[in-house]
């Protein structure tokens, strides 16, 4: 199907599984229980700005390949809740606008190599990766994320290239919002959330939802 953005859309008429139905009840079980989102309960939110310094040869994804400069919010958060130096799988969450003022979300995760989720200390060390790899008109995309010099610098790969930086993000000030991203609803007009994925991501960002506005 096709969504109003003219891009596949991320939503289906397909029945829930017993599996999505099963990741559904569970963490609306736990976002009710924490009062809270079921994973990243509590993070820090932050005003920042994405410097685009663009990409060649080109992904096929205007926002990475073309210089441009972007509003932004950040969500830096700990996977499991756990306190300050415990290790935890940090996540780093990304909003922006797209051209028309549509939101545009990405969650990346700390990992050891690209796709596993590892925990570590603090958001400066290691990468953050999409953990899964979007469909982009080039083939698979990740979208990854390091600390450096004071800034996350962000780039793309495909699953088994290097890194390529296409912009930096640097983190203004820290802002009081309450923000719910939707990386599987609202991915950069591009890139596409595998299905597999999305089936397995929808069911539980769903539960969550439900989970706190039931508390």
């Amino acid at each position: 199907m096709t969504c109003a953005t003219g891009r596949p859309g991320n939503t289906s008429d397909v029945r829930p599984s017993p599996s999505s139905r099963l990741l559904r009840h569970g963490f609306r079980a736990l976002a009710r229980a924490r009062s809270a989102r079921a994973l990243h309960p509590r993070g820090d939110v932050w005003a920042g700005t994405v410097l685009r310094h663009g990409l060649s040869p080109v992904t096929g994804v205007p926002w990475i390949d073309t210089p441009g400069r972007d509003s932004a919010l950040v969500r830096l958060s700990r996977g499991a809740g756990l306190p300050s130096p415990w290790p935890d799988v940090l996540g780093l969450a990304l909003r922006v606008r797209s051209p028309g003022g549509d939101p545009w979300d990405l969650l990346l995760s700390t990992t050891l190599g690209r796709r596993l989720p590892w925990p570590r200390r603090a958001a400066d060390r290691g990468v953050h990766s999409s953990i899964a790899a979007f469909r982009a008109p080039v083939g698979p995309l990740l979208v990854g994320a390091r600390f450096r010099g004071g800034r996350f610098l962000l780039a793309v790969a495909a699953p088994r290239g290097p890194w390529r930086p296409f912009a930096d993000l640097v983190l203004d000030e820290r802002v009081d919002v309450d923000v719910t991203f939707e990386p599987v609803l609202n991915p950069p007009a591009g890139l596409v959330v595998p299905e597999r994925w999305r089936r397995l991501r929808e069911p539980a960002y769903a539960g969550s939802r439900a989970g706190r506005s039931s508390v």
